[in-house]
């Protein structure tokens, strides 16, 4: 079994969640710290290569090898500690509220979407506490429509089993589930998926951080088929232990008269205002997958 198919196994993530709800902190936090080193040395694993390539295109391609282990190992500690402070608080609302605070434009986002006033698509960096910041909205009485992963494996869908708990909606990412988005859109509802994560078999390489990448443009589509504006958000973990929830300003998507182009530069935009959030915490960039896979073999 891969590394990727045991960390996000059901029988994983149900073991994480009691040790997560059962154990104090000190004790879950040692828990994450020696989790991460063990995983950390898996060098060969498919997914540590995704992680080690993420974090030498975060540093600019300036990290050795000596420095991308160490980075590498931060990444695995940040996400274990996330999971961590989301399976331990999972059952108390009260204490999420606590935990979690929203930055201005994430209250504007929040406000404009209960209410009803337009449609818009929030575009989630897999960034801290992801899994935090749907139970935060759902406490809030935010009801947006989540776009996740396609195709879920039995990992991928507990963890939609637990977002579904939480009283979200979640679809995992078809055809189907585009459209169901499109009308929500449309009728002034807000949709809620990933920007960051990756897809092989994508046609468009929009550039991100300066490179072509493997960020599809489906989202973007979305959202200039429907004319709604976009907002980038990102749970960004604090030093104090706690989540800021945070909200780029509205972005409206720039008309071209090229398709292609027109897909690319808009999603390029949106990825540019993305940027600053993973520059801020690079060790807290969960993503497991490689972005730029064309330079996997150039990374030290």
């Amino acid at each position: 079994m891969k590394l990727r198919d045991f960390l996000l196994s059901p029988a994983i993530n149900k073991m994480g969640l009691w040790l997560g709800e059962h154990t104090p902190q000190s004790v879950g936090y040692w828990i994450a710290r020696t989790a991460a080193g063990i995983i950390a040395r898996r060098t060969k694993s498919d997914q540590v290569r995704a992680v080690r390539l993420n974090q030498w295109m975060l540093s600019d391609q300036t990290l050795d090898s000596v420095a991308l282990d160490v980075a590498v190992k931060k990444v695995y500690l940040a996400y274990s500690r996330c999971m961590y402070d989301f399976y331990h608080n999972m059952r108390n609302p009260e204490a999420i509220r606590k935990l979690v605070k929203f930055d201005d434009n994430f209250r504007q986002f929040m406000d404009d979407s209960k209410s009803g006033k337009q449609g818009c698509l929030g575009l989630l960096m897999h960034v801290g506490g992801y899994d935090l910041a749907g139970y935060a909205i759902a406490l809030q009485g935010m009801k947006p429509q989540i776009l996740s992963y396609p195709n879920p494996n039995e990992g991928y869908k507990y963890h939609n089993e637990l977002r579904e708990r939480q009283g979200l909606h979640v679809t995992p990412l078809s055809m189907e589930a585009l459209q169901e988005a499109s009308r929500f859109l449309k009728n002034n509802g807000t949709v809620i998926t990933g920007i960051d994560r990756p897809w092989a078999a994508t046609n468009y390489h929009p550039k991100f951080f300066g490179y072509e990448s493997d960020i599809p443009v489906t989202t973007i589509q979305l959202a200039i088929r429907t004319n709604v504006p976009v907002v980038t958000i990102a749970c960004v973990r604090q030093s104090d232990g706690t989540y800021i929830l945070q909200a780029s300003p509205y972005l409206e998507m720039k008309p071209y008269k090229d398709r292609e182009e027109l897909l690319i530069k808009n999603t390029e935009m949106v990825l540019d205002v993305a940027e600053p959030y993973l520059r801020s915490a690079p060790e807290q960039w969960s993503m497991f997958y490689p972005v730029w896979p064309q330079l996997l073999q150039s990374m030290p």
